[in-house]
């Protein structure tokens, strides 16, 4: 359930992390609403979510804001809080992707036998992301964080797993949800196997899925990606996604969280 702080000065919601405490092994929050108002004392009303914070003993928070909420990061960095990352959310209308040539690749729901090797593919493909560069928390943290997540989709409500192959060959996977009433295919997660980095098969596994959300009636394709990851930027950028309006990621650790 989230918890909400509304005054002149400062206007905030909050929530527990489940699936991040347990990675972490500690409770996580993550903020949602943060806007600053035009009066009144801030820095005192934020004291209130931070009591709130240290008696349910989190060692974890995480923000993520508008790239222009200069003001309320700055907030969040007076209290010990530390920019993480830059987040763009590419998007492609398929009905104007320019025509792709074959793919090749075959796509098909994940099964439980496929488990093993794309949990191994999730282990060492993610290298950019919030979890893996943030130094103050725990080396392994990351990994088994992106294992759970393709694990959990095997069962989860909304959201699918597909598994992209070259005939036998285990090439990539792809966590996704349709929204919007089914108009938009979002990409929660994916990843090229390290062993097929690097022979094209990048581009060939987008083109595959972006396929596949055409069959199953999306108007479009949304996904995220960190600014870091200049690769595969590229590669969206190269298939004529449009990026928006950038978002940026704070923590907040204890420091004695790790």
């Amino acid at each position: 359930m989230a918890s909400h702080l509304h005054s002149p000065a400062l206007r905030m919601s909050w929530s527990p992390a489940p699936w991040d405490d347990a990675v972490c092994g500690f409770p996580v929050l993550q903020i949602g609403e943060l806007e600053l108002g035009d009066g009144g004392d801030a820095g005192a009303e934020f004291a209130a979510f931070e009591s709130e914070r240290d008696r349910l003993g989190v060692g974890l928070v995480s923000c993520r804001l508008p790239h222009d909420r200069i003001r309320e990061s700055m907030l969040l960095e007076a209290r010990g809080f530390r920019f993480i990352e830059m987040i763009y959310k590419p998007e492609i209308e398929l009905a104007r992707a320019p025509a792709a040539p074959a793919h090749g690749l075959q796509v098909r729901p994940g099964t439980a036998e496929d488990l093993p090797g794309l949990l191994e593919i999730a282990g060492r493909a993610f290298r950019n992301e919030r979890f893996h560069v943030d130094p103050r928390l725990a080396r392994g943290v990351s990994d088994q964080r992106y294992q759970n997540w393709v694990s959990s989709s095997l069962r989860h409500e909304r959201q699918r797993l597909r598994v992209v192959s070259d005939g036998e060959r285990l090439i990539a996977f792809f966590v996704t949800e349709l929204i919007d009433g089914g108009r938009t295919c979002y990409w929660h997660l994916n990843a090229v196997a390290p062993g097929a980095q690097g022979q094209g098969y990048g581009r060939r596994a987008w083109l595959a899925m972006m396929t596949e959300a055409g069959h199953w009636g999306a108007a479009r394709v949304q996904s995220s990606v960190v600014a870091r990851n200049v690769r595969v930027m590229n590669l969206y950028a190269s298939l004529g996604f449009r990026f928006g309006e950038p978002a940026m990621t704070l923590h907040w650790v204890r420091c004695d969280a790790s």
